[in-house]
Formats: structure tokens, C-alpha cells, sequence
């Protein structure tokens, strides 16, 4: 079978019914063609037959040598099936007859690991070259999925809109679903009710173009489920879910969706205050294998907080809820971010913490806010009217209220600067950079230096960052941009506070910096332009 046969193929697949083709590249794959067999990977994880892509992509790894199609495919088969981190995929273009199926499996393998943002630097050259192929349509998907997670709602609303605009669509029923499913995902996060309700009423509609024990049709179902979990729709969510995985276990769906899943489960659950079921679902969740997947744990945690907070083990849903959102950071997952930080406040506010807590609570809506996420903005300003209180409008507050002096200064803080480096690069005196750091602080709503450069640089962690670190290491240093002690990065991870101290020393020598501001702004990168 040659390349240009093998592309249609998989494109079939994508687009119309997978159990065809298996059926098709069956004799290729008999014959020992090693494209052919990794191609009949992908189609098996779009059947959902995850335990016979895994063994297959096994195989393939272990017959030697692989070429990047090989190589892709069963990168895809480890993060789907068993929630394993692949390394990072080749950047190069590909202009063989499997090429962009080649890319395309680059980018959800680097998704479905949790790299989101490498995701997105591939999907960008796919999408360049227009969403005319099922490759390319799927790309953009991806790439607005990834966007979502990103927290740029808006870009993914216009890819989103792209693909299910381009007329070839039509004719595409397994792409017309997953774009379905991703617009009910965006237009939930965009806050439009009305709009996911239709979408909810067209997929109900909807003609899959194979079987209902389909990844495309769980993806699209699951998608559509996190979207009304998002508006507050919890009934149709649980039932979305359920569809979508195909039962309790949920075994049509990718591990990490998996996760998610429990999520919304145990959150509709605890709505209907019901703990028995709420147990029983993160039960579930605790014993799915995610090893050290960063979007997995993020989601984890986020299931332990809601749980140890719903049974007033407020502490227990502090540290899980801060421990998720450092490991969200970790991957590029700003809407995972804000997620963790909203569940955090609430249980700082209910600890007794009530201050900070509202403050934590209004600072978290106003960056859901700015990333366009206002339906995580409303659950924020939610969470607040629990308590009595409305998300303050204040004149002049923020980083347009400083003058280009203080701003200066506060880059310059944030990049790990001490005050008297700060005089001398900006040449003014010290004392009137003291003035200015505390105003900048009372600007930004923080109370240190390294909440200064956490909000200049948001959550996002840099994609070149962690070369050389150790894991824990890794997971230390965001921790540290996120303004944590010593005492409370213990905590989190379960340490003791002396080996934080030693995981900090050890940073200040791989990183070359001297202060805890520095290794945020290490974590965060560069400042763009």
C-alpha cells in the first residue's frame, strides 16, 4: 500500500467509519508494512479498542527502528491508553504522501500527554496551510482545544468557526461531530447558554458517520459534557459523560478524559448531595494509572479538593487544589489553572481565611475575566455571593494605573532585581524604588515580589523551561512562581520542609539566580517583544 492509499485510508477513517478501515489495512498489515501498521494503531485507538492499539504500538517499537509516522502513532497509543507522557515531537515539516496524517498524530499525542503547548506550535503549521483535509480540519480543532486550555477563548472561537464554515465539512460526519463538540466546549467557556443548548439539541440530532463505540463520538460527547458542566447544566453533563464513555467505567474514553470525567461526575454528585456517589467516583478516578501526567493530576486534584471540602476537610482541599494548579501551570493549562485557584479560595474562605480568601476569589475572576473565560468568572463571582460579597469594581486599579516608571520597576522586580539593581538600571534612587514596589504590590493585589511576576506572567510556564531539572525539581520551581513558602511547597508535596529547602538551593545553581523572584521568572520565560 503506498503512501497516497494509506492517507486516504486514515483519512476515511477520520471522517467516516474506522471498523472499514482496519478492514482495508488489514492485508498491508499482515505483509509486515510498517507505515501500514502504525496507521492501523491510530485506527484502533478510533475504535476504541485501546488495549489492541497499545499491544500494537508495543510491537512496532520493539521490531526496531522506527520511522516519525511509527513514531507518532505510538507516542498517541501511550497517552491515550495509559496516560504516558511522550517525549516531545519533531518540529520539522513533513512533505511525504503522510505527512500531515504524520503531524496531525503529532499534535493529539502531544495533547493527549498534556503538552499543550507544544500542541500548539505543530498544529500552527498545519492550520497554516488551511483546513481543506481531515488532517488539517482536526489540527485546528486541536489547536482550538489547545487555545481553551490556554485560556485565548476568542482564537478558539475563530478556528472553531473556521472549520465548521469550510464546505468540505459536509461531507465529513465524524468531523462535523468532533467540531460540534468542540464549539459546545468554547461557546460554554464564552459564557452563552443559549448557544450550548442548541448545540446540545443539534448533537442529540446528530447521524454519527460509524458506530456509537467510536472515539470521535466519545471525544465530541465528552467535550460537549465539560461544556454544560461549565454553565452549570450538571444533569446533562453526568448524562453526556456517561454516553460518551459508554458506562461507569467509562472505558471509551482516553485516560486523562477519563479523569474529567469524574470530575464532573463527582460535581454533580455533590450537588445533589449525595457523598455515597461522590466517593464511589473518585474512588474510580484514584485508580486510573496517570503517572506523572501533569493535566491528569491537575484534574485529580481537583476531584480530592471538591471532595475534601464537601466534607469540610478544608485544609485537605487547600493543599489538592493548589498542588493541581501548580501541576496545570506546569503544562500550559491556564483554564486548569483558574479551575484549581476558584476551588482553592472557596476553601480558604470556608477554613475561616475569609479575607484572603474573597481576595483570592475576586483576583481569580478578574483573570478568568481577562482571558475571556466568563463562565469561570461568574462560577468565581458565584463562589463570592456565597459569601456575601460582589466582585468590586475598582476605579484605577491595576497594572494601567501604574506610570511607565513603576512599570519598569515591576518588570524589573519580577525578573528577580533587588531594589538597589533596580536603582541602578533605571537610575533613580533606592528609597524611591521601595515607593515604588509597594505600589505596584497595592497595584497588583499581591503582597511579594513573586506575586509580582505571577501576575505579569500569568500561569503560563515557558515551553523551554525544566531542561535539566528533575521532576520534582520541576514541580518546586512552580511552585515557587506561584509565590509559595518553603513550609506550604512541604505541604503540597509531602516533603519535608528541608528537602524544599535543598530542591530551592539546587535551583538557585542549575538556574544561576540568586532569589526566588528570579526562578519564577525563569519559569515563566522571556517577556514576549
Amino acid at each position: 500500500m503506498d503512501g497516497d492509499e494509506l492517507a486516504a485510508v486514515v483519512a476515511r477513517a477520520m471522517t467516516h467509519d474506522a471498523a472499514e478501515a482496519l478492514c482495508r489495512l488489514a492485508p498491508a498489515v499482515a505483509d509486515g508494512d510498517r507505515a501500514a501498521r502504525a496507521a492501523a494503531v491510530f485506527v484502533e485507538i478510533l475504535s476504541c479498542r485501546f488495549d489492541e492499539a497499545l499491544d500494537a504500538a508495543h510491537l512496532l517499537l520493539a521490531d526496531g527502528p522506527s520511522s516519525r509516522i511509527v513514531t507518532a502513532a505510538c507516542d498517541l497509543a501511550v497517552a491515550v491508553c495509559a496516560a504516558s507522557v511522550a517525549p516531545g515531537p519533531a518540529d520539522a515539516p513533513d512533505d511525504s504522501a503522510l505527512g500531515e496524517i504524520t503531524v496531525m498524530l503529532e499534535v493529539e499525542a502531544a495533547m493527549s500527554s498534556g503538552s499543550i503547548g507544544a500542541a500548539a506550535r505543530i498544529a500552527e503549521g498545519v492550520v497554516g496551510r488551511g483546513v481543506q483535509t481531515p488532517a488539517g480540519a482536526w489540527s485546528a480543532l486541536a489547536l482550538a482545544r489547545a487555545r481553551c486550555f490556554e485560556g485565548r477563548f476568542v482564537e478558539a472561537d475563530a478556528l472553531v468557526g473556521r472549520v465548521l464554515d469550510s464546505p468540505e465539512i459536509a461531507g465529513w460526519p465524524q468531523m462535523s461531530l468532533l467540531g460540534l463538540g468542540v464549539r459546545i466546549f468554547v461557546d460554554a467557556h464564552l459564557d452563552r447558554p443559549d448557544a450550548v443548548r442548541r448545540g446540545l439539541a443539534a448533537l442529540r440530532e446528530a447521524r454519527p458517520g460509524t458506530s456509537r463505540a467510536d472515539y470521535v463520538f466519545a471525544g465530541a460527547h465528552a467535550l460537549a459534557a465539560f461544556g454544560a458542566c461549565a454553565v452549570g447544566m450538571l444533569d446533562d453533563a453526568a448524562q453526556l459523560i456517561l454516553r460518551a464513555g459508554g458506562g461507569d467505567h467509562l472505558p471509551r474514553l482516553q485516560v486523562v478524559d477519563r479523569l474529567y470525567g469524574y470530575e464532573i461526575l463527582v460535581e454533580e454528585a455533590l450537588a445533589r448531595n449525595d457523598l455515597g456517589a461522590a466517593h464511589v467516583w473518585c474512588e474510580r478516578a484514584d485508580g486510573l494509572p496517570i503517572g506523572e501526567h501533569p493535566m491528569a493530576g491537575a484534574a485529580l486534584g481537583r476531584i480530592r479538593a471538591r471532595l475534601a471540602v464537601a466534607t469540610s476537610d478544608v485544609a485537605t482541599g487547600m493543599q489538592a487544589s493548589a498542588y493541581s494548579g501548580a501541576l496545570a501551570a506546569l503544562a500550559g493549562g491556564e483554564l486548569e489553572v483558574i479551575r484549581a485557584r476558584v476551588i482553592e479560595a472557596s476553601a480558604r474562605t470556608a477554613s475561616g481565611d475569609r479575607v484572603r480568601g474573597i481576595e483570592e476569589l475576586e483576583d481569580v475572576a478578574r483573570r478568568a475575566g481577562a482571558t475571556g473565560a466568563a463562565a469561570l468568572r461568574r462560577w468565581a463571582e458565584r463562589e463570592l455571593g456565597v459569601h456575601g460579597r460582589r466582585l468590586r469594581n475598582v476605579p484605577g486599579h491595576g497594572w494601567e494605573t501604574l506610570t511607565e516608571t513603576q512599570q519598569s520597576v515591576a518588570r524589573l522586580a519580577a525578573a528577580g532585581l533587588r531594589n538597589r539593581e533596580i536603582a541602578a538600571t533605571l537610575w533613580i534612587a533606592e528609597k524611591t524604588v521601595e515607593h515604588h514596589v509597594a505600589a505596584v504590590l497595592e497595584a497588583l493585589g499581591t503582597t511579594n515580589r513573586v506575586g509580582i511576576g505571577r501576575e505579569l506572567g500569568g500561569a503560563a510556564v515557558a515551553p523551554s523551561f525544566g531542561a535539566g531539572l528533575t521532576t520534582r525539581q520541576r514541580e518546586v520551581a512552580v511552585l515557587v512562581a506561584r509565590g509559595c513558602s518553603n513550609r506550604q511547597i512541604s505541604t503540597l508535596l509531602g516533603v519535608s520542609e528541608k528537602t524544599v529547602e535543598k530542591h530551592v538551593a539546587a535551583l538557585f545553581e542549575r538556574l544561576g539566580v540568586r532569589t526566588r523572584a528570579a526562578i519564577g521568572a525563569t519559569v515563566r520565560g522571556p517577556e514576549p517583544g
